[in-house]
């Protein structure tokens, strides 16, 4: 009864029931119970809680046990399938993390004995995720914590013995002996049943298992059972107990750096190498402790972590469960730049990119695995290794498979953002001619309301666009690059984050001659001039919009007319005014002025009221400015 309370208790399904479903019941004297009697009576009569269906059956024998019920599609080990669904996964799972141990326990593996509780994390905000629209980069000190991720850490693991179960049994069996006067027949049969158990294992073990099985554990009571019990299944069973702890706290986890703790649990990660359930358990231990900075992160990585997960995807190289712990731990490793010379150890970063061509359809595999490329791009040799592994056609093609997940996007458009960001031409060259640009363009159309995408998106061309390189110029130019820009600007015409990285865009794309006819045909002025006037106190809009017109206004006479048609002397104005203050502002824009101001713009330009504005610059820019702004009262002047 305490078992299956319990497990409503933790279960996620069962505490977001609205009771009222339970029903209603009465009792011999035709009185209806209330939901805490009926509950009771269910209860002791091994059914479910909530819908009353048979769970258990109960021997009459002298200690009356339950025996729990297994019914195809409906009861599983003594739980309720119906209201409890999660199960049929936790079930399936079980069988997935067994197989792929290369050591399997002799002991039997329950599955009604698997823990069923539900992670709960208190996202911080540094934590968003990366497709957030809190989110302005993609990683701080600490990794972000994304529905794959969750989903990982939240999948069901089974206890790595039903061992810690049994000496409960055991436990249970000598309570009632000491409680009931029975023969000495009786009594032999059941302390043998308790005897075949305790002499399994050694005393220590049997105590460190004992131990790790009792309830609100600490943190560092697990590491210390850990580290002074070396046994494999002590240090199995504390990898599955840390696992569970999901709200580590910064000071526990900066007590146990002190105290060289997780060299204990990267020792444990060793030591059951061999062992898949330990694996998984130990990449969420290092994901977990991860999110407490890049102190404990160094830590970590000094214990040996990169080996030890390194050693993991070389064994488990074909159980996407193991290998997407390994690269979601490594991603959090990688964050500190300090730690990225571990991964020179070996040929981890080939793994890596190995790892992700080989299960290009797992989700959360991929996300991690742009991750982890994306956080190494700050380092020559990392960038080095990786386009010999061809990791940028890693990156492309895991976009191409995950069209539709938008964490892989965002991830990937990260890494792609990261490699560019560079100041090395060869990386986006390699990057284009992967096919970088085009993956990139399908992600904006194929999420065309998703603002992340769509910031990261722009922010990409625009770094390819200020490469030197001419191929990828003309290839920006030819692919419907500026189209998707402009619609993009059009599409979240609110959101500044995307409009700065858009102008920015259109601003470097101009500074090609061959882009200005391709941008102007897709509305480019107009998407600029809007962003300029619904982001006026932007200077950051402000700046990139008056550069990119003032390339459009070089040379032809009908598109400075346009311009001025489109409403831009207002929008000039209006910046000026309100940036006063700011320097590249008035010049760009006394720049843009003298572009514009031909014959046919001159009589807009007085009803505009320019000169009053090119007085002040004149007077505080005088110096700077004092061939623009002269020319531009001249012109305004002779025509008045």
């Amino acid at each position: 009864q305490d078992d299956l309370s319990n497990y409503a208790v933790k279960s996620t399904i069962s505490t977001m029931v609205n009771m009222d479903s339970v029903g209603a019941d009465i009792d011999a004297s035709g009185k209806v119970l209330s939901k805490e009697e009926l509950i009771l009576r269910r209860e002791r009569a091994g059914r479910c809680v909530t819908c009353g269906v048979k769970c258990y059956e109960k021997t009459f024998t002298l200690f009356n046990k339950r025996v729990p019920l297994t019914v195809p599609g409906q009861v599983l080990n003594g739980i309720c399938l119906r209201c409890h669904p999660e199960e049929q996964l936790a079930a399936s799972v079980t069988t997935e993390l067994s197989d792929s141990s290369n050591n399997t326990s002799t002991r039997s593996i329950s599955v009604g004995k698997m823990m069923a509780q539900k992670l709960k994390f208190s996202k911080k905000k540094s934590e968003t995720s990366p497709c957030s629209e809190e989110s302005d980069e993609p990683r701080g000190s600490s990794p972000s914590i994304t529905d794959h991720s969750t989903s990982y850490l939240r999948r069901l693991t089974p206890r790595p013995s039903s061992l810690t179960e049994d000496l409960k049994d055991a436990a249970n069996i000598m309570q009632q002996l000491e409680n009931y006067q029975i023969d000495d027949e009786n009594h032999s049969e059941c302390t043998d049943e308790v005897n075949d158990t305790a002499n399994a294992i050694s005393t220590s073990e049997k105590h460190a298992l004992q131990a790790l099985n009792q309830q609100d554990l600490s943190y560092a009571d697990i590491v210390n059972i850990i580290a002074k019990n070396p046994q494999q299944a002590v240090m199995n069973e504390g990898l599955y107990a840390l696992s569970l702890i999901h709200e580590l706290d910064i000071n526990t986890a900066e007590e146990t750096v002190n105290y060289g703790g997780f060299d204990v649990i990267i020792n444990a990660m060793d030591v059951c190498a061999k062992d898949g359930i330990a694996q998984v358990n130990a990449c969420k231990v290092i994901f977990i402790a991860c999110l407490n900075g890049e102190n404990v992160q160094r830590d970590i990585a000094r214990a040996g972590a990169m080996k030890s997960l390194r050693n993991a995807i070389e064994s488990f190289s074909d159980d996407e469960i193991v290998l997407e712990g390994c690269l979601l731990a490594l991603s959090s490793l990688c964050i500190v730049e300090d730690n990225i010379v571990y991964m020179f150890e070996g040929d981890l970063i080939d793994q890596v990119i190995i790892t992700m061509n080989g299960h290009l359809d797992c989700g959360g595999l991929q996300e991690h695995g742009c991750v982890i490329l994306g956080l190494l791009a700050r380092n020559f040799e990392a960038r080095r290794r990786i386009s010999k592994a061809c990791g940028f056609n890693s990156i492309v093609v895991s976009m191409a498979i995950n069209h539709g997940d938008v964490e892989v996007q965002c991830q990937a458009l990260t890494a792609v953002r990261a490699f560019c960001a560079i100041d090395d031409d060869s990386c986006k060259v390699l990057l284009a001619t992967s096919g970088a640009v085009n993956a990139v363009l399908e992600a904006m159309k194929a999420h065309p309301d998703l603002n992340r995408v769509h910031e990261i998106g722009c922010d990409v061309i625009r770094l390819l666009s200020l490469g030197r390189n001419d191929d990828n110029n003309r290839l920006l130019g030819e692919n419907g690059t500026c189209t998707v820009v402009v619609r993009s600007m059009r599409s979240h015409s609110q959101n500044i984050a995307i409009q700065e990285r858009a102008v920015e865009a259109l601003a470097a794309l101009s500074e090609h001659s061959n882009n200005v006819p391709v941008i102007l045909d897709a509305g480019g002025i107009e998407a600029v001039l809007a962003a300029m006037h619904t982001f006026a106190e932007s200077p950051h809009v402000q700046i990139k919009g008056c550069a990119m017109l003032s390339n459009f206004a070089s040379d032809v006479d009908s598109i400075k007319v346009k311009i001025v048609d489109e409403g831009a002397l207002d929008v000039i104005v209006m910046a000026m005014v309100l940036h006063s203050d700011n320097e590249e502002i008035q010049v760009r824009a006394v720049i843009l002025l003298r572009k514009l101001c031909i014959k046919e713009n001159i009589q807009r330009m007085i009803t505009a009221n320019i000169s009053p504005v090119i007085a002040v610059v004149e007077e505080t820019l005088g110096d700077n400015l004092h061939e623009e702004t002269s020319y531009i009262v001249a012109q305004l002047e002779n025509a008045g």
